[in-house]
């Protein structure tokens, strides 16, 4: 028994070291969860022949900057996406809310999906924070880690 709270309070020490400072965005996330946080540049004039720049809102490019800095973000986010079955946006929100701390890879599996997939497809940023699963999983890695950061006996 003793074994297994020291492993778990490892995990959770590297868990929590990593994602802790990104806690402060929930309220952030939570006023700004349905609203498109892109625009494209338009500019003075505009041109026929121009391709359109997309705008983003600060907050959202520091928020994203600051998860690829924890290192949670898993490249092999497909595999996971697999794994468990998800189809949609509906089944990404689903399986974070079902996932316990055994399984909490699985919510940086799928924020890791709109953070790295936003590298080479911008809108995906900001679909993040449209569609709330940047701020669900934050929120269920915060419960998670709060749960199970007391001993077991």
């Amino acid at each position: 028994m003793e074994n297994e709270n020291i492993y778990r309070q490892e995990l959770i020490g590297k868990y929590r070291q990593a994602i802790e400072g990104m806690f402060r965005y929930i309220p952030w996330l939570e006023q700004k969860t349905g609203e498109k946080l892109f625009h494209n540049y338009s500019g003075e004039a505009k041109l026929e022949n121009s391709i359109p720049v997309p705008v983003y809102d600060g907050t959202l490019l520091g928020f994203v900057k600051d998860m690829q800095k924890t290192g949670m973000m898993d490249r092999n986010y497909v595999y996971t996406y697999s794994h468990y079955g998800i189809r949609n946006e509906q089944d990404e929100l689903r399986l974070i809310g079902q996932v316990e701390l055994k399984e909490i890879e699985a919510i940086f599996a799928v924020m890791a999906k709109y953070v790295l997939g936003g590298m080479t497809k911008g809108r995906l940023w900001s679909m993040g924070v449209e569609n709330g699963v940047y701020l669900h999983g934050l929120k269920r890695i915060k419960e998670l880690l709060e749960i199970w950061d007391k001993p077991l006996a």
